[in-house]
């Protein structure tokens, strides 16, 4: 892959963390990656100053990424993802639903491991280890308060999806 496909500019950037489908259609951006292509490029993905400028991306997606960014961090980085997007432009996040999980744990449907497993993430190497947790209800609320518009939330197996779109 030549150097100068990483600097192109791409309206539409899909963030991954080691896993997550690549969209031939999104500038593709995982820090684990060992396989770059043309649409594939090893890169920070709470960084996205080098592809895409200030309101120019018309969407990002950011499905398994926000549960693995320190605590610490979590509100820059979603600060600096919405400041990324142009007006109409639209914000796709995804992550465990910690109140899911909870109330499945409290009801019995689940076990301690799968629990420890969807909350704490694997434990096999540092990078697996997740580190924020949000419910569908508390991202929303979180979106919102930075002017985006929600369209859709919804939770399926614990895996929450939350849209929101800049005004």
């Amino acid at each position: 892959v030549e150097r100068g496909i990483y600097t192109m500019r791409k309206s539409k950037i899909n963030l991954l963390y080691g896993s997550g489908d690549v969209l031939d259609t999104h500038l593709n951006l995982d820090p684990f990656t060992s396989k770059e292509t043309d649409v594939l490029i090893r890169a920070d993905v709470k960084n996205l100053d080098g592809f895409v400028d200030d309101a120019e991306a018309q969407e990002i997606i950011a499905l398994d990424v926000i549960d693995y960014i320190p605590l610490t961090e979590v509100n820059k980085v979603i600060k600096h993802w919405v400041s990324k997007l142009r007006h109409g432009g639209s914000l796709i996040m995804g992550g465990t639903d910690l109140f899911e999980v909870s109330k499945a744990f409290a009801q019995y449907r689940i076990d301690i491991t799968r629990v420890n497993k969807l909350i704490h993430g694997e434990q096999s190497k540092p990078y697996l280890i997740k580190r924020t947790n949000f419910t569908v209800l508390g991202l929303s609320d979180y979106l919102s308060s930075l002017g985006l518009k929600l369209q859709k939330k919804r939770v399926n197996d614990f895996i929450m999806t939350v849209e929101a779109t800049r005004p």
